[in-house]
């Protein structure tokens, strides 16, 4: 085979697999927030639907009442992502 012919085949093999690894994935994502924090049973129902746990913060909740006497709560925020279908 000519060095030429080796030359073109190579280019065009190396080309697909550049093309091949260079596509783009699209996301989506679920925020969930709750008062209480989720078991292992929630998160492997998400885990079944495809969706990944990404982040997890607990957030703090101040409230005042009419008092001015104010209380700090806890809310739990859970940020699942998953390929966009």
């Amino acid at each position: 085979m000519k060095t030429t012919t080796k030359t073109l085949i190579a280019t065009v093999i190396t080309t697909l697999i550049v093309v091949g690894c260079a596509t783009t994935q699209s996301w989506e994502y679920r925020t969930r927030t709750t008062h209480e924090r989720v078991g292992k049973t929630v998160l492997d129902q998400y885990g079944k639907s495809g969706w990944e746990l990404v982040q997890f913060d607990r957030i703090p909740v101040v409230q005042t009442d009419t008092n001015h006497v104010a209380t700090t709560n806890m809310e739990y925020e859970y940020i699942f992502k998953r390929l966009k279908k």
